[in-house]
């Protein structure tokens, strides 16, 4: 019944849902506290194999039927046998509306390559740990989606192939790549490429329009400041008197670092150094944009406690009109372009004391398994994704920066009527963005530094406290690091 002990792993976690289509939806079984690894260091795979190698199992009939089928090629007949030549697995994830998009682009590709079929594996929760144990298993799908935050330990361990070969070979052009979208998915020693890139992700400030004007508050610009964002909104916040709904001038986000960081970096202060091998979050600057980033809530309560936020999240605020400035995404517009009942805008964050307003500026791409049976298939899956056709397709509802700048670069063009009306200012800020770069261990790294500022963002600790407390431990990984390269 079943093509390996591998799959009675990963079918013990998972439940494989399969539509007419064809496609592969993954969703969890149930969550177990005791869920949670790490990925990293040379022998990720093989020890997350072992890890999840339970010895008595309730297996789940129709998902490990289904998972034998669509994922390991054990077919009974010839005709099945057949048809799997031309067949490559792609794993995404992605909301129902961005998977239906991606559905339709598939048709056209397979149109234009009869002799491939695509079998879509759209994971929309967990997607990494998923894909881990996929690729732990045996079983990594022939395409994967990836971002830029997750590919070092990926690359690090083999797992994807080099581009660069079926780039050159094709003689395709990579020019019309952000640069930053490019350097996010190369590793500094090989310099192999190991993602072709089909976006860029930022942070802007959206404002709700009609709060402002309603309070009498001038919209932020490209030149506004930390003074000017407090400012603003100390005069936007509302904290319901006389039992009035209450309104907050600001989002709030503890986790994860990409929402704080901003702020590190607008102070001329960094993360860590060059190489990663030495922590600068403890250094002058540093500190001055980690608690500027807690006054807001703890000092100048502008932004929500979690008391007061409660379990809503910060978009639902905004979307409620309880929040007036919300610090997110171009992942955002998709959703107030279909739920807004107001007029909203974006604009940058604002110019801290370094002078500059600067953002993380991530990526996401595909990449091709390093050990599929259908490389050439796999690569003309990813360079029809990544084609200037398919990534205007794909940024139609707003929900993606391109990563072909031409692209991008149309996209943004202003057009009547259609919000935001300032667009243009999430290719603006990526020319001061910070790209993503981290370590392999940046997942246990990132865990580590969130529970050490946690106390900061309630207001029990200053920065230069926690981090006193947080340093040995976060070097240690560095330090760890830095040997295992």
């Amino acid at each position: 019944m079943f093509c390996n002990e591998k799959e009675l792993i990963f079918a013990e976690r998972c439940e494989a849902v399969k539509d007419n289509t064809g496609s592969i939806e993954l969703t969890p079984l149930g969550s177990r506290k005791n869920n949670r690894f790490y990925l990293s260091g040379k022998d990720t795979f093989k020890k997350a194999s072992d890890l999840f190698c339970i010895r008595h199992v309730i297996p789940q009939i129709l998902g490990l039927l289904l998972i034998s089928i669509a994922l390991s090629g054990c077919h009974s007949t010839t005709q099945d046998t057949k048809k799997q030549q031309g067949m490559i697995t792609f794993s995404t994830w992605g909301s129902q509306q961005e998977v239906d998009g991606l559905k339709l682009l598939l048709k056209r590709f397979e149109a234009n390559n009869p002799d491939v079929h695509v079998r879509l594996m759209h994971i929309p929760e967990n997607y990494f740990q998923k894909i881990h144990l996929l690729v732990a298993g045996g079983m990594a799908p022939d395409v994967m989606l990836v971002n830029s935050l997750n590919y070092p330990v990926y690359a690090h361990n083999g797992v994807f192939k080099d581009l660069r070969p079926f780039v050159k070979r094709d003689r395709l052009e990579l020019n019309d790549f952000y640069p930053k979208a490019l350097q996010a998915f190369q590793r500094p020693a090989s310099q192999a490429l190991g993602v072709l890139p089909r976006d860029l992700s930022n942070l802007v400030v959206y404002y709700n329009v009609d709060l402002f004007r309603k309070d009498s508050v001038s919209e932020p610009d490209a030149d506004w400041t930390w003074p000017q964002m407090v400012q603003k909104a100390k005069a936007l916040t509302h904290r319901g008197k006389f039992k009035a709904s209450p309104q907050y001038g600001l989002s709030f986000f503890s986790k994860p670092p990409l929402y704080w960081l901003p702020f590190v970096w607008s102070a001329g202060g960094d993360l860590w150094n060059r190489d990663k091998g030495r922590l600068l979050l403890t250094q002058p600057a540093s500190l001055q944009g980690l608690q500027f980033y807690s006054d807001l809530r703890n000092r100048f309560h502008v932004a929500p406690t979690r008391a007061e936020s409660g379990d809503a999240v910060m978009s639902q605020l905004f979307l409620q009109q309880k929040l007036a400035m919300l610090v997110s995404g171009r992942w955002t517009v998709p959703v107030l372009r279909e739920q807004a009942k107001f007029r909203w805008d974006v604009a940058p964050l604002p110019i801290g004391p370094s002078g500059q307003s600067r953002v993380g500026v991530d990526a996401s791409g595909y990449a091709i398994s390093a050990k599929t049976h259908h490389q050439n298939a796999s690569w003309k899956l990813v360079k029809f994704l990544t084609s200037s056709a398919s990534l205007r397709a794909m940024a139609q509802n707003g929900l993606i920066i391109p990563a072909r700048e031409s692209v991008a670069q149309t996209v943004f063009r202003p057009q009547p009527g259609r919000l935001p009306a300032h667009g243009f200012y999430f290719l603006d800020t990526l020319k001061e963005a910070v790209p993503t770069s981290v370590p392999t261990r940046w997942n246990e790294f990132s865990e580590l530094l969130q529970l050490s500022l946690e106390p900061v963002w309630e207001g029990q600790k200053s920065p230069a406290q926690a981090l006193r407390e947080a340093k040995p431990a976060l070097e240690k990984l560095l330090r760890q690091e830095q040997k295992n390269r």
